[in-house]
């Protein structure tokens, strides 16, 4: 290519910065030279960083030129076309310069295929001549290289703790020998120890220290009931624990237990262990050997309690009744208390089942205006006989729901018995089955009404369930006392009672006053104004 051609691709790269391929065949040396010459004088302002055809950023290098470029052969970049991967390598020497031959007169085609070129606008070389190598390098971030594997531990140790030694003063260093020292000294005596029979009360005073011990070496039978008599009138719960349970575990289960009952005060720390680690198959056993067998009876019936499941409620008890309640004549009266509990959870169990079933169906009207708020089973008697008289009175005596059954079976009190069944009628508003209740005969063939726990009593059950004025009136007016009446009439609100009491007092200027309380044309007040103006009553 001549002059010409030269000169037209410096003008073109000046005025346009038109993109050249510097490796196309037509292009001679030269003028690849004048190209990369006049982009590394523009670009001089340009920013530093690189771009490669395939869009990753690359490092850039600046060649200075000399005048004898065509003399020095072009160094082989190569080894520098590689990316920085950590920052140690970031922080190493210099990129080292490689020089090749190269003829002025070959193409570029011998140029090494692992350099990298960027783009036009920001690649800078010189080609063919003497070249200092200097990399302008794009500031990478920072990359930790990975901790390597063969890493010790005292290093890593040195590594995270060196600013916390580094503040050790010699103090600190000598007073940590010290502690050493202490603990070497005191793990050389617990071995000499070990195999040293002490005497039984400096195991026992080391036991009270909380210090190390050991019991293996007593084995006799005179030199253990030693240490645990001894720990005995010393009165400390740990020393005398551990002598009972290394004799437990030394001796057989008949010399144990002639030994346990001669120190009550030792069965008794041997009861709290036991109780303590849930071992209360064992914690029974003992207490029947100790011949308490009411804390036992107690203790297997409480057991028992907390089970959820009916049947295997039912089951403990009795298991407990019969080989602890029933087995001792003095418990004869408990034992009868839990033979009712199970009875009692016996007759639960089925009426509570058949109701639930009742109530899920829907086929008792009674279930669908008073539903059930909790389950019959677990309830005491007395609540088991309200939900009877609820929802099951009506029913014969050999039935399990009959409340007539239960006060049987349950010796339930005649006055217990009323008071929860005129509550359980009355809740349904059954007022005829309250007033059968409560009449009798008499003497001669006639019947009268008769309440065991009193008709004010009575009344104030009533008027709880939201009973009708005239209901209240009846057994108000059975109350023997006056004011008794008339002070339950006014807490009540039965006006008619209270007129009628006047009345039957013939206390006229009572029931004037009284009457002056509602209007003259109210129920009330006629009644009261009929009353006064009566002329078959004679007043006082």
């Amino acid at each position: 290519m001549d002059d010409d051609d030269g000169a037209s691709f410096e003008n073109a790269g000046k005025r346009g910065r038109q993109k050249v391929n510097i490796f196309d065949d037509n292009i001679s040396l030269d003028a690849a030279r004048t190209i990369i010459k006049s982009s590394q004088i523009e670009d001089e302002d340009e920013d530093d960083e690189e771009i490669t055809f395939d869009g990753k950023p690359v490092v850039k290098y600046t060649a200075k030129s000399s005048s004898n470029a065509s003399k020095t052969p072009m160094p082989d970049l190569s080894s520098l076309a590689v990316p920085a991967v950590s920052s140690t390598s970031r922080t190493s020497s210099n990129p080292p310069t490689t020089s090749s031959s190269m003829s002025s007169s070959s193409s570029f085609g011998g140029v090494n295929s692992a350099m990298t070129f960027g783009h036009s606008r920001s690649q800078s070389l010189t080609l063919g001549s003497s070249v200092n190598i200097e990399p302008r390098v794009m500031k990478p971030q920072f990359v930790p290289s990975p901790m390597s594997s063969t890493t010790s531990l005292e290093e890593l140790d040195d590594f995270s703790h060196g600013s916390k030694r580094k503040q050790m003063s010699a103090s600190d260093i000598d007073k940590m020998q010290q502690e050493i020292q202490s603990l070497r000294r005191s793990l050389l005596g617990a071995k000499r120890d070990r195999w040293v029979k002490l005497p039984v009360d400096d195991t026992l005073r080391r036991i009270m220290k909380g210090e190390g011990y050991s019991l293996e070496l007593y084995r006799s039978l005179e030199d253990k009931l030693e240490l645990l008599d001894k720990a005995v009138r010393l009165h400390d719960g740990n020393a005398i624990t551990a002598a009972v349970l290394f004799l437990q575990s030394t001796v057989t289960k008949t010399i144990f237990n002639r030994e346990l009952l001669c120190r009550p005060q030792a069965a008794d720390h041997y009861l709290s262990y036991l109780k303590a680690h849930f071992d209360f198959a064992e914690y029974i056993n003992v207490l029947v050997m100790l011949g308490r067998t009411e804390e036992a009876a107690a203790f297997k019936f409480k057991l028992a309690l907390p089970t959820t499941d009916v049947g295997l409620k039912i089951s403990k008890l009795k298991d407990s009744l019969r080989s602890h309640f029933s087995a001792d004549p003095h418990l004869s009266q408990e034992s009868s208390f839990v033979q009712e509990y199970i009875d009692l959870l016996e007759r639960q169990r089925p009426v509570d089942e058949s109701d639930a079933n009742l109530e899920a169906t829907g086929r008792s009207q009674m279930f669908r205006d008073i539903p059930r708020k909790v389950s019959l089973i677990g309830m005491p008697v007395v609540t088991t006989l309200y939900y009877c008289c609820l929802y099951h009175y009506d029913l014969s005596e050999n039935s399990l729901g009959s409340p007539a059954a239960i006060k049987k079976r349950h010796q339930i009190s005649d006055k217990q018995y009323l008071w929860t069944a005129i509550s359980a009628r009355a809740k349904v508003r059954h007022w005829k089955d309250i007033e059968i209740m409560l009449t009798t005969k008499g003497w001669f063939g006639g019947t009268k009404m008769k309440s065991v726990i009193g008709f004010d009593k009575i009344v104030n059950i009533l008027h709880r369930n939201s009973a009708p004025p005239e209901i209240l009136e009846k057994y108000l007016s059975l109350i023997d006392d006056v004011e008794t009446r008339i002070e339950l009439a006014k807490k009540v609100s039965c006006h008619k009672a209270i007129m009628d009491t006047y009345v039957a007092t013939k206390n006229r200027p009572e029931l004037e006053a009284y009457a002056t309380k509602f209007d003259r044309y109210s129920k009330e007040g006629l009644y009261a104004h009929d009353i006064l103006n009566s002329s078959t009553i004679r007043w006082k």
